[in-house]
């Protein structure tokens, strides 16, 4: 990792308790109705309008638009570079193109084709793919395979009382923390209070320019003073969050996402989990238009957990502790906290 990465790190970790809001009450509806998010210009449009239908390599070629991609490549570890970005097609941005298109199973051509686009635009988590700091930052930390950080075996959770989440939602992480710990077979995980709770489940309102494609984050802090590792789960709460009753509104188009689906996966990196790149995978981290519900682990999920937890009962890596990602401070916008919220 080059120093420079470390320096945005630590500046996207500074920006993290500047403006999201905690007094947000999550948009629940027994009907789901669909409401498409309306958070300032979208980034899909903006994209769409600048960038859209993709224009053929040549080099140095100047095309509008492309600086947002270029973030958005840095943002998620496939470009190592630094802003300010221009809208230049250089030999890097090539590269990281042909990356992301080798990894999600696209087109390999180097090219922004319509595939590569609309997969970008899908609704994904702010947690990066690869590249990106192992190890704690200010206090803070992004998740990543084979650390471990919960150093017991009773894990506890709660919701944040802004968020006013109703019993059906909650009841959706209860069966979420439940089918993992099944799947482990050594964590024993119950419902508490958000201020005594290991791992921490809210709801907030994104800062303004903030891509309604990234639907939210988990991330871990440690405690001031202390080597106690406390986990956030933060979700966008613009969007509508359909439980299992309400499965036939789920719609990602039209702003309402598979909570379950959602919170197995953002578990799944708490516990130590990786992204997958492989699309059965709960750990998968964008919504296919195939797949907007999936909560059932794969085989490849089962045994990753499987061996994470097995490594770590036997003593590789350390001793057990909680890790939760900082909030991704995009170069449109940043996702962030109040100060207030830390306790």
């Amino acid at each position: 990792m080059k120093s420079y990465h470390f320096a945005f790190i630590l500046l996207f970790f500074l920006l993290l308790h500047q403006s999201l809001s905690a007094n947000f009450r999550v948009p629940y509806s027994s009907t789901a109705k669909a409401k498409k998010n309306t958070r300032g210009k979208t980034f899909e449009n903006q994209w769409k309008r600048e960038i859209w239908p993709p224009q053929p390599y040549a080099p140095q070629k100047k095309i509008e638009g492309l600086s947002l991609i270029k973030n958005y490549f840095v943002e998620f570890g496939y470009l190592q570079s630094f802003a300010p970005f221009s809208d230049f097609l250089d030999r890097g941005t090539i590269l990281a193109i042909q990356n992301f298109q080798q990894r999600f199973n696209l087109q390999v051509t180097g090219n922004l084709n319509n595939q590569t686009l609309n997969q970008i635009l899908l609704p994904r988590c702010g947690v990066p793919d690869k590249n990106f700091p192992h190890g704690f930052i200010d206090n803070e930390a992004l998740p990543n395979y084979r650390n471990q950080w919960f150093a017991k075996r009773n894990l506890t959770y709660g919701f944040l009382p802004e968020s006013e989440i109703p019993e059906s939602m909650r009841k959706v992480f209860r069966d979420s923390f439940t089918r993992w710990a099944k799947a482990i077979e050594v964590l024993n995980p119950t419902e508490t209070t958000y201020e005594n709770a290991d791992i921490k489940v809210g709801f907030y309102s994104f800062a303004e320019g903030v891509p309604e494609q990234l639907y939210g984050i988990s991330s871990v802090r440690l405690e001031a003073g202390s080597n106690v590792s406390i986990g956030e789960i933060r979700l966008d709460g613009s969007y509508y969050w359909a439980v299992p009753s309400e499965n036939d509104s789920v719609s990602w188009k039209e702003g309402v996402l598979d909570l379950e689906s959602v919170a197995m996966h953002e578990i799944g990196h708490l516990l130590g989990l990786d992204h997958s790149f492989m699309e059965e995978s709960v750990m998968y981290p964008y919504i296919l238009p195939s797949q907007q519900r999936k909560i059932q682990m794969s085989n490849s999920d089962k045994n990753n957990i499987l061996q994470q937890y097995s490594d770590a009962m036997s003593g590789y890596g350390g001793s057990w502790g909680v890790l939760v990602t900082t909030t991704l401070s995009l170069g449109f916008g940043y996702v962030v906290l109040l100060d207030s919220l830390w306790i």
